[in-house]
């Protein structure tokens, strides 16, 4: 009897969450371009700001990693020549 009733009430449940439409879906407030593009300068502003700031240090770390995966790929094949 309690198997019936929550089969029931489950099926009651997914039915009422499928037949729910959102009355806002087709609606986009004119306001909200403006808002979005103010949010999107601003971020754009900070992470320009933030590379030109810091170029020099990132400039130096790409810098460091690739002297380190080019000195690998040297300490590998003056190995090999030793061994030779």
């Amino acid at each position: 009897m309690k198997n019936r009733i929550l089969k029931g009430s489950a099926l009651a449940v997914i039915a009422a969450l499928l037949g729910v439409r959102p009355a806002f879906a087709a609606y986009l407030d004119p306001n909200t371009g403006g808002m979005l593009f103010q949010l999107l300068a601003v971020l754009f502003g900070v992470i320009s700001g933030f590379i030109l700031f810091f170029a020099g240090r990132i400039k130096m770390f790409f810098f460091k990693v690739m002297r380190l995966i080019r000195g690998s790929k040297a300490g590998v094949e003056t190995e090999e020549s030793v061994t030779d």
